[in-house]
C-alpha cells in the first residue's frame, strides 16, 4: 500500500469530509477521485487514517495468490521454483491484506 502523493509538491492526500482529496503540503491542492488514472491490477483506496492509497484490487490479488500456490505446490522440493512461488504467494497474501486494511469490501473478492 503507497500514499498516492500530490505532483506539485510530493506531499500526501488526505480526503476531505466533501469527498475530494486535499494535499497536506502548504499549498492544499485538490484532487477529484475521476482524475485517479492507475494501471493494471491497481485501485485506489482510503486507509483507516483518511490517507489516499493505491492498492492491488482485491481480485486480482486473489487470483494472483491462487496461481502462485498452485505453481508452488507443483514445484519441485527444494528447488529456486518452489521458492520464487512461495514468495510469490506471500507477496500476493501482502496485496490482499492491504487492500482489506484499506477498507475495499471482501464482496470483491469472488
Amino acid at each position: 500500500m503507497h500514499a498516492i502523493r500530490c505532483g506539485d509538491c510530493g506531499a500526501p492526500f488526505s480526503i476531505r469530509p466533501d469527498g475530494l482529496f486535499q494535499c497536506d503540503g502548504d499549498q492544499a491542492h485538490e484532487l477529484d477521485s475521476r482524475d485517479i488514472d492507475l494501471d493494471g491490477s491497481d485501485t485506489w483506496a482510503v486507509d483507516p487514517a483518511g490517507t489516499l492509497v493505491i492498492v492491488v484490487d482485491p481480485a486480482a490479488a486473489t487470483q494472483w495468490a491462487r496461481e502462485a500456490l498452485a505453481e508452488y505446490l507443483e514445484a519441485e522440493p527444494e528447488s529456486y521454483a518452489e521458492w520464487f512461488d512461495l514468495g510469490s504467494f506471500s507477496n500476493a497474501v501482502g496485496a490482499l491484506l492491504d487492500a482489506a486494511r484499506a477498507g475495499l469490501p471482501l464482496s470483491r473478492l469472488s
